[in-house]
This record gives C-alpha cells, structure tokens and sequence, in this order.
C-alpha cells in the first residue's frame, strides 16, 4: 500500500464515518449476540425454522439482513425490536479513542462529517447527544428502515451521506471497520480508509479495497487538521 491516511484526507474535502468502530462500540454495554438471540426469538417465537447459518449468527444486523430472505413479512417485526435495542445499547456505547479528537479537527479544518452505518439514526443520535459529539456532525444516513438489502455494501447510504454535504463521491473518504464498508466506498466512488482496531482485520479490508489503513483514531486526528481539498 504506498498511500497514507493523511494523503487521502489531503486530497478529498469531506469525511463519512462509519458507526460502530471508529465511533464507539455500540454493543460494548448490551452484547450483540443478546440482541441477535431477541431477533431469533422473535422468528421462532413466530413459527419459521431458522436455517442453521442464521441460527449461527450472533450479529443482529447480519439476523434482519437474512430473516428478510426467509420470512420478509416479519422485517417490521424485527427491524421495531432491533432498533429498541440500538438505542438502548447506545446508552451504554463507549467511545473509540480519539474520536473526540478526530472530529473536533475536521471542524477546525472545515473538513464536514457525515455518520454513515448499518445502524439506525436513533441509535446514532442517542449516542451522539449523550457523548456530546454531535457538534461535529453535519448528517447522519443511517440504516433504510425496513429495506435491510439497502444496508452497506449497497452504496445507498453513502450516496445519501454525500449529498446531504453537498459534495460529489470522489471528493469524499468513507472511514470505516468493515468489508462491506470498503464495499460501498468502491460502489459509490468515495476513497476509502480501513479502520483496523485489530491488526488481524488489516489484511481483509485491504483485500475489500481500502486504498489505506489506520489502527488509530488518534492517528487520524493529527493528520486531519490540514486544509481540505477546496470544493468546486
């Protein structure tokens, strides 16, 4: 990889910044594989056989996604449980370090902030107000409620994000901790960096096609004060 966090914030004039990773650990409070179970409960609960991979599943978002395969009547269902569950973990989220230090540095630069994920705006905001971050952040495009095919890797979210600060993909970053996070950025035309709070997660967002990697928020706040790419 022969280009740095810093490089791509140099040349782009906006960031979108996933959720859960490089914000805070939504589920650090309430564990996902409780909320996971509460979602399989429900789909038991209403006479469908869960097929052994969602049984599996301990990430309730990955539990919507594919219950919405196999009984889609039941995403309304799922999606009011899942989403009373996000704001209630988002009560107890912890912050990712320096992520306090990060945003305040892209306002200083004039560099706006949009919040994309996979998790609901409610969650976000809650979690936002309570840490008192939201100073910071100009938008949120969280998850489509009630369309889980519309969550990343769809690039709907980070289209969304875009417009709402008025700025065109490739003059956007997407930072985020996941695969599908990579994904997107590469469907929607944005620049990617990987968050990689584990070195093991660095090699498999490479191969997702972050063009660069950081394991540190921190790190990212010292190089995002520089002057953003002047918008046309």
């Amino acid at each position: 990889m022969t280009i740095t966090p810093g490089e791509i914030l140099r040349q782009t004039s906006a960031v979108l910044l996933d959720f859960d990773g490089p914000v805070c650990r939504v589920f650090a409070g309430l564990p996902a594989p409780i909320v996971a179970t509460r979602l399989k409960d429900l789909v038991i609960g209403d006479g469908v056989a869960l097929p052994s991979d969602i049984a599996e599943l301990d990430d309730p978002l990955m539990v919507l996604q594919r219950t919405a395969d196999i009984a889609p009547a039941l995403v309304d269902k799922l999606e009011t449980t899942l989403l009373a569950s996000e704001v209630e973990a988002a009560t107890t989220a912890e912050s990712t370090p320096g992520v306090r230090e990060f945003l305040r540095a892209c306002g200083e630069a004039g560099r706006p902030v949009a919040i994309v994920s996979n998790n609901s705006r409610p969650a976000i905001e809650t979690f936002l107000s309570l840490a008192d971050l939201g100073e910071w952040v100009e938008a949120i495009s969280g998850r489509p409620i009630g369309e889980p095919a519309q969550m990343k890797p769809h690039p709907g979210s980070t289209l969304r994000a875009c417009k709402a600060l008025g700025v065109e993909p490739e003059q956007a970053v997407l930072i985020g901790d996941s695969d599908f996070d990579m994904r997107a950025a590469q469907s929607a035309g944005t620049r990617s960096i990987g968050y990689a709070s584990e070195p093991r997660k660095a090699e498999s967002l490479i191969k997702a096609g972050a063009e660069a990697i950081t394991d540190s928020m921190t790190e990212l706040a010292e190089v995002a004060g520089g002057q953003p790419r002047e918008r046309p």
